[in-house]
This record gives C-alpha cells, structure tokens and sequence, in this order.
C-alpha cells in the first residue's frame, strides 16, 4: 500500500473530507488530492501532524510494506490538535459569534424603532429584523471545518495546552467583566430606562425608552458573544469534561 493509499484509507476512516484534513494540517485541498494520488509528498511537520491525528505510527505512514494500522498509543484516542489548528479553530468562532451577537443585538436593539410614531418605523424595524435573520442563516450554512472539535475527544502536545489555559485564564476574567457590563446594559435598558422619565412626558419619555433598547441590544451583543468564546476556550482546554457534561 502506497503512502498516497494509507492517507486516503485513514481520511476515511476517520469521516474526514479532504477539505476537513486540509484545514486541520493548514494546507490546501488541491495538496492532498496530490498526496493521495501519489503526486507529491507532504513536509515531514505534516507527516508526524497525520500520525498523532489518525493515531498512527510514522513507521506506519511511511513504510510502503507495512499494511497494518498499530495505534501510536491507545491512551492517547481522538483528534490531534496543533497550535494552528487551535488558533484557527477560535479565530472561525470569533467570527461566527460576532455574527451571531449582532444579531442578537439587532433583535433587541430593533425594539427602539417600536417607540416612534412614524409609519416607516415599522418598515425599518423589518429590515432590522430581516438583517439578522440573514446574519444566523448565513452562520447555519457556513462551511464548519471545525465541526469535529465540539463531537470528539482531543489530544494535544503539553505545551500546546499550557499556552491555551494561560490564553484562557486571561480571557476568563475579561470575559467576565464584559459579561457584567452586558448584564448591566440590559437590565439599565428593560428596567430603569422605562423609570425615568413620567409617563406624562410622552416625547421624551418614548425617547429615553428607545435608547434603553439599543443599550439593550448592546449588552445582549456582549453576553452572546463572550459565552461564545469561553465556551470555544472550554472544550478545547476541558474537552474531557464538556463530553461528560454532555453526555
């Protein structure tokens, strides 16, 4: 079995596409169609990448006689994750979670045009509202390449781990302080803003109530999008316990 016939075996094995392996080794798909048909060879970073990832030896991947498949460690199952893989996979979160507190925003914030009186408020609190339904479907049908973190056990290098907790423990407390701050844009914009001004004064009143939404909105933005990363952050650094918990 050629070296190009073991990769194609394994990418199979495993349920991955060659779209899927060429972003968990940061290559391009074209590449490994070429290693599968035997017209290249990848860099040896790669090739020790593709042994932890399909849990197989380098002798294995390399040895053109050697027709059985030994495990590299049977401690060590799941998804091979490098640092690259990592960084990759919480950049493509970041972004999906900026679209989807925007939406979020967008739905609460949208809320403020509700406060006007004039019939195109109503015309552009739609629009507001199909802006981010657009936003979510538009996450939903994305390509996930990332997919396979959230379902399988990982295995990481040590020092790829220790920088992800390090990365996390600094994260954690900010995202923390922005969660607060949402909490408390929210609650100013659904609780205190509608206290403010007496009923009597209908214009400012409806004014105050407009801006209460859109800092509504604001918090309801940083609260579905710090949950988001911390969440991103735990599965990667807890992935033994986010299973458990899901199970």
């Amino acid at each position: 079995m050629t070296f190009g016939e073991k990769i194609q075996k394994l990418r199979k094995e495993a349920g991955l596409s060659q779209e899927e392996l060429s972003y968990q080794l940061e290559v391009s798909r074209q590449a490994i169609s070429k290693w599968e048909r035997d017209n290249g060879y990848p860099e040896t970073e790669k090739i020790v990448r593709m042994s932890k990832l399909f849990n197989v030896s380098l002798d294995y991947l390399l040895n053109e006689e050697d027709t059985q498949k030994p495990e590299i460690n049977p401690d060590e199952k799941g998804i091979y994750v490098s640092r690259e893989m990592a960084d990759g996979f919480l950049a493509y979160q970041k972004r999906k979670m900026i679209k989807i507190g925007i939406a979020a925003g967008l739905f609460v914030g949208g809320l403020s045009l509700s406060f006007w009186d004039a019939e195109i408020s109503m015309i552009l609190f739609m629009v507001v509202v199909i802006l981010g339904i657009i936003l979510l479907f538009s996450v939903k049908l994305a390509d996930n390449p990332y997919r396979k973190i959230w379902k399988e056990s990982l295995s990481f290098d040590k020092t790829v781990k220790s920088e992800l907790t390090a990365v996390y423990a600094d994260k954690k407390k900010l995202a923390h302080i922005l969660n607060l701050v949402g909490i408390a844009l929210i609650a100013i914009g659904f609780l205190l803003c509608p206290m403010i001004v007496p009923a009597e004064m209908y214009v400012l009143d409806n004014i105050v109530f407009a801006c209460g939404m859109v800092l509504a909105g604001a918090g309801a933005f940083l609260c579905v999008y710090m949950a988001g990363i911390v969440r991103a952050y735990r599965v990667l650094i807890m992935n033994e316990e986010y299973h458990e918990n899901r199970k």
